[in-house]
This record gives structure tokens, C-alpha cells and sequence, in this order.
């Protein structure tokens, strides 16, 4: 059920834990009660990034503090969200497969509009470490091919939207090709110098 706290309603989603195996586990509402309160805190504290990796370790080993910091992200204020989002970044960075069940709600809160562009980026780092060139989701390939040719967009978002469709593209020759065609049209006058050098990159087929 969802848990209040701090006038906040927060919706906390099934994880996986490292254990033989990623099982999914329920955990028993007080349980989460404590670590939500607890991992809040800490959150909070204006922590950086020797606090966040911290955080990252426990969470691998702590089902209810890993659910707790998706529930952050998926339902939390700013800028709970995003040091949250930070922290399951560098879980994501060794544990992929702890967050990949959340892959999906994490492509719908990317799409959405009124989320902060720090918060974007850090999803989009996120899922570009869960991409395969297996599969494709057709509405966020179409919203990373906006959001790369965005120039409102800061160039950490458009950098990651590029490397994370021209990974996705390679699910298709026929979509690759449109990709890359795509690429060879941008005005690379107006793109910043990372940008740029994602674009020359992506053009080489150099593998993302």
C-alpha cells in the first residue's frame, strides 16, 4: 500500500536482491516505514558523492532501502527524486540487474514533460546502462529522437538521448540507416562539442 510521509504519498515498487539469484521479494509495510525514514534523512543532508556511494552499497544489500529509493524517484519531491535517481545510478552502474525490472516505469517518468533535466539526465544514464540492441520501445525511441535534436536541452540530455538511441536503432537495419540519415541532417552548428563528438561517433558505427 502506498506510505505517507511527510505529506507525501509514496508509492514503493518490487525489487530485486542479489541472493542467489534476483528473487522478488514483499516487504512488510513497518519495514519500509523505518528505511524510508531513515534513507530520507540521509538523502536530505545535502550528501555527495562519497554519501551517495554509501547509499548505493547499502541499497544492494538492503531490499527495503533499494525499494525506498525507487519509491523516491517514482513519487518523491525535489530534490529527494533525483539524489535518489543519483544513487540508484551507481547501483545500476554494478547491479544492473537489480533495477532492470524497473526499466519500463522508469521510460514513462523520462517521457514526462514537467520532470527537472537533472532528473532526466540521471534516468537516461540509468537506461542506457539497461539498453539492448535487442528490443525497442517505439514511444521513447521517438522521444529520444526529439530530445537529441532539442537545442533547449542540455547537452548531458541530448548526449545520452543520442548514445542511447543509437543503441536501441541497431534492433533494425532499415531503423539504423533512418537513424544514422537523421544524423547526417542535424544542424551540427548548434550542438555542443560533446554533442558533437556522440554524433561523429554514432556516424563511425562506433558501438554505444
Amino acid at each position: 500500500p502506498p506510505v505517507a510521509l511527510g505529506g507525501t504519498v509514496l508509492v514503493l515498487s518490487g525489487i530485486y536482491l542479489a541472493e542467489h539469484g534476483w528473487k522478488k521479494r514483499t516487504l512488510t509495510g513497518g519495514l519500509m516505514m523505518a528505511k524510508e525514514i531513515e534513507l530520507r534523512e540521509r538523502l536530505l543532508g545535502r550528501p555527495g558523492k562519497p554519501m551517495i556511494e554509501a547509499i548505493a552499497a547499502d541499497a544492494v544489500a538492503d531490499e527495503a532501502m533499494l525499494a525506498a529509493l525507487f519509491g523516491f524517484v517514482y513519487s518523491g519531491e525535489d530534490p529527494l527524486r533525483w539524489r535518489a535517481a543519483w544513487a540508484i545510478e551507481k547501483v545500476t552502474a554494478r547491479y544492473p540487474q537489480c533495477v532492470v525490472g524497473e526499466r519500463s516505469k522508469m521510460m514513462q517518468l523520462c517521457m514526462q514533460d514537467n520532470i527537472p533535466d537533472g532528473l532526466r539526465r540521471l534516468l537516461l544514464s540509468i537506461l542506457y546502462s539497461l539498453a539492448t540492441d535487442s528490443e525497442l520501445d517505439v514511444d521513447f525511441y521517438n522521444f529520444l529522437l526529439g530530445r537529441m535534436c532539442d537545442l533547449q536541452s542540455p547537452p548531458g540530455v541530448q548526449s545520452l538521448a543520442m548514445k542511447l538511441a543509437c543503441r536501441m536503432s541497431r534492433v533494425d537495419s532499415d531503423l539504423q540507416e533512418e537513424f544514422l540519415c537523421i544524423l547526417r541532417n542535424m544542424e551540427k552548428d548548434y550542438y555542443s562539442a560533446g554533442l558533437k563528438s556522440v554524433l561523429r561517433n554514432c556516424l563511425k558505427r562506433k558501438k554505444y
